[in-house]
């Protein structure tokens, strides 16, 4: 279910993009549960991933729910989630998760979610050298190799091999995407949300006009902690509880997506250069937050943007998502005015 519009708030000519508060909705996605939030989504949500669609992995998939919800009937399925981020390692920062689905009544941890009997290959097909990812006891299910080192414009094949099942996917790398901006991506970057985004613009460049670029703002901040930059009124500075906060699975207001192609980042206001500089609009709470701008492969557009993101991510033989991504992340440490 998309919305395409122009995003509203403290900066200006926002370009239209399509937007989706989270990769599953559960008004959109009835049969999707999301099911280890509390646990793990909540605890570390940046540690290694960078979206709510890690709830996808740890949901309790059921058949036919949208036909007899009263009474859906659990499969089992093996779930992939996992990005290459190119010119970086696969290392356990950009661990490959796989996991096996549960059953909805079922109370359980992300270590028995987890696969910790897999073989997984990650095959470049341009090179034909094949690489095996492998997981530690420590973070069962979280499948990782730091000697591969990814590379763009280049595709690449994941097998897993559980018991007798095969699941496979493949992933073509976005071409670099070279970022200039005042922001540091390896500090974090004290700021204030007035004209922030015209004082420290993000500028773009990259090979392929029509490649899509995502902006993901998430605010790491807990519910007890989080503060509205533009509350509504006065005495409403603070959400009123997690849901307010991001519906309880760390959607909007707390996690906020744009999705736009390239092309369309044209900035007559930065002398016609390509520039991110509304992201100030997406930030929501004062804080910490985190912005990841990213060229992103066909994988991972479908995923967030298909009715059925589970089965739209590129995993044949099973569900989840393959996907890879060229991009960085920029810590903000959203002050107020002195």
């Amino acid at each position: 279910m998309l919305t395409t519009r122009t995003m509203s708030g403290s900066g200006n000519g926002i370009p239209p993009a399509i937007r989706r508060p989270s990769p599953m909705s559960p008004c959109c996605h009835s049969s999707l549960r999301p099911a280890f939030r509390s646990n793990f989504d909540q605890e570390r949500p940046m540690k290694k991933f960078t979206n709510a669609g890690i709830l996808l992995l740890l949901i309790c998939w059921a058949a036919g729910c949208t036909k007899n919800p009263a009474g859906p009937e659990y499969r089992k399925e093996i779930t992939i989630w996992g990005f290459l981020w190119g010119d970086r390692p696969v290392d356990r920062e950009h661990a490959i998760l796989i996991t096996r689905t549960q059953p909805l009544d079922r109370v359980y941890t992300l270590g028995e979610a987890g696969v910790a009997d897999a073989i997984v290959t990650l095959t470049d097909e341009t090179l034909q050298e094949s690489y095996h990812l492998t997981h530690t006891d420590d973070e069962p299910g979280f499948y990782y190799n730091e000697n591969v080192r990814v590379r763009p414009n280049t595709t690449y094949t994941l097998t897993v091999r559980v018991d007798r099942e095969t699941i496979w996917a493949a992933t073509t790398v976005p071409p670099r995407l070279i970022q200039t901006t005042g922001l540091c991506p390896d500090a974090i970057n004290p700021v204030y949300p007035k004209n922030l985004g015209y004082e420290k613009p993000i500028f773009v460049q990259t090979e392929d006009e029509n490649r899509l670029i995502l902006v993901d703002m998430f605010c790491n901040e807990p519910f007890e902690r989080a503060e509205y930059i533009a509350p509504f009124h006065e005495s409403w500075k603070y959400p009123s509880s997690q849901d307010e906060y991001d519906g309880g699975r760390n959607a909007e207001p707390r996690h906020i997506m744009a999705l736009v192609p390239f092309r369309d980042l044209l900035s007559p206001e930065f002398g016609n250069r390509h520039a991110i500089f509304w992201y100030a609009s997406m930030i929501v709470f004062y804080g910490s937050n985190t912005l990841t701008v990213s060229a992103i492969d066909d994988n991972y557009h479908h995923y967030l943007t298909d009715e059925h993101p589970h089965l739209s991510g590129g995993v044949e033989g099973g569900i989840g998502v393959f996907g890879s991504v060229y991009g960085e992340k920029y810590e903000l440490a959203v002050r107020k005015a002195e």
